[in-house]
């Protein structure tokens, strides 16, 4: 009796390791399958943003054209860093702990201007819109170049503080380096989540209530359109990855290895999604389908409603 149930124990302990072993196995396949098709959207990414970088420094003079010249910059960085990490998983090269510090840096340094730019292209995209006149009269000569240069000093102390603050990298006990990290992330969920978080979403909400209410037969500006749609993708695609990150100081439940993979996934498609939603806005409903990439980034970042555009259009048909 002792051996049967000795046996059939055994039997149960045999099946459960070979299942955990296929879920394993089946986990780490789906991990290097994300992997590998960041390939091809960091490609993508890279091409496109830095189209877009190319034609904002040399072909385009507009008022926001710091802030979207920022933002290509910062994705620059994200995708780059993220095309690194996979090329170095695949090829298996270990680099120098150096290089490492140096790319985890300029990655959550890229991450939190990207998204500190895009929040301060909406708030000031909601001034401009909503008290025309004191945005003409009272806005600095260089409000743009201030805002961004504060934007991204603050991105690069607050990831430098991050990285030192939750690597433990120096001969300390485990009490500093609790204190020191969940210090680092409280400050880091308190700007994101309850002060560009909210900014974000209260400006673009009235931004697309504007839209809904424009005057009849007035197109909604392109530049509006092109907001939403970038707020919408990092909505979808950054922010429910990013709290979980900040959840997995308190919780352990949350495998951080997908989360860390997940998170370069999304990171990539969020960065490489931006450059081809300005050329999708700006050739939305349009007759010709000749016109160049210069054309399709001016107008999906013309920040006039389309009343003359439309009219223009339905002097061309007829």
């Amino acid at each position: 009796m002792v051996m049967a149930e000795a046996s059939v124990l055994s039997s149960h302990t045999a099946g459960a390791d070979k299942k955990m072993g296929k879920i394993i196995d089946s986990s780490y396949t789906l991990q290097e399958r994300m992997l590998f098709t960041s390939i091809p959207l960091c490609a993508l990414g890279l091409t496109g943003n830095g189209i877009v970088l190319w034609l904002l420094c040399c072909k385009i003079n507009m008022k926001l054209k710091l802030y979207f010249l920022s933002v290509a910059v910062a994705n620059l960085i994200i995708i780059f860093c993220n095309f690194v990490i996979v090329v170095l998983y695949f090829t298996q090269i270990y680099p120098s702990l150096m290089f490492q510090r140096v790319m985890q840096i300029l990655h959550i340094c890229g991450y939190d201007t990207s998204f500190y730019l895009f929040t301060a292209i909406t708030v000031e995209r909601c001034l401009n819109v909503f008290v025309p006149v004191w945005y003409q009269y009272h806005r600095p000569n260089n409000f743009s170049a201030t805002v961004c240069s504060v934007l991204w000093g603050l991105s690069f102390i607050l990831s430098f503080v991050d990285y030192y603050a939750c690597s433990p990298r120096f001969q300390v006990d485990f009490h500093t380096f609790v204190v020191a990290c969940r210090t680092s992330t409280i400050i880091d969920t308190v700007i994101e989540l309850f002060i560009f978080l909210p900014s974000l979403l209260c400006c673009t909400l009235a931004i697309w209530i504007r839209m809904q209410k424009r005057e009849p037969g007035t197109a909604p500006a392109r530049l509006d359109i092109t907001i939403v749609a970038v707020v919408l993708l990092i909505l979808i695609l950054n922010t429910p990855v990013r709290t979980a990150h900040i959840m997995t100081f308190w919780t352990y439940r949350i495998d951080r290895y997908m989360l860390n993979n997940i998170s370069l996934l999304m990171d990539s498609l969020n960065s490489t999604c931006n450059p081809f939603v300005y050329f999708f806005v700006g050739n939305w409903k349009r007759q010709k389908s000749s016109e160049s990439i210069l054309m399709f980034l001016e107008r999906a970042l013309k920040a006039e409603e389309l009343k003359a555009e439309r009219t223009k259009g339905g002097q061309e048909q007829a």
